[in-house]
Order: C-alpha cells, then structure tokens, then sequence
C-alpha cells in the first residue's frame, strides 16, 4: 500500500461541518486535507456546497472510526 496517497474518509453538507471534523481529526494528531467535491469547485460557492475529508492512507482506519463515531457511517455522503 502506498503509504503517501490520501484517502477519503468522510464528507460534510458544508465548509463549517467539514471543518469540525478536521478539528476532530487534528485533535488525534492525523493529518486532514479539506476539499470541495466534484462539481462544487467554484469558488463563488464560498463556505455552500459538499466537502469531501481526505487524510493519509497510513490514518485510514483510525480517522475513520473517528468519523463514524461522531457522524455516523460515511457521514454525508
């Protein structure tokens, strides 16, 4: 397994949901990566639309145990 890749383990609805995980996430020292999904690039879109929650393949199963604790199973996606 390549070890440097990241994985997604998780979405929010939101830029402010989305941003509470990470802070779950960073709180047990894992690495996030936040991005807009796929069609909900524009940048007009501001803090609206789907975030997908991206973390190294290394922290996979912790972060999401994590996620599925606090959201429930693949949160919102």
């Amino acid at each position: 397994m390549d070890d440097n890749r990241w994985v997604k383990v998780g979405s929010a609805p939101n830029e402010s949901l989305a941003l509470m995980i990470e802070g779950l996430l960073k709180g047990q020292h894992i690495p996030v990566l936040i991005r807009r999904s796929q069609g909900f690039d524009v940048p007009e879109f501001l803090a609206a639309g789907p975030r997908e929650i991206l973390v190294p393949a290394w922290a996979e199963p912790e972060a999401r145990e994590i996620v599925e604790d606090t959201v429930g199973p693949g949160s919102w996606s």
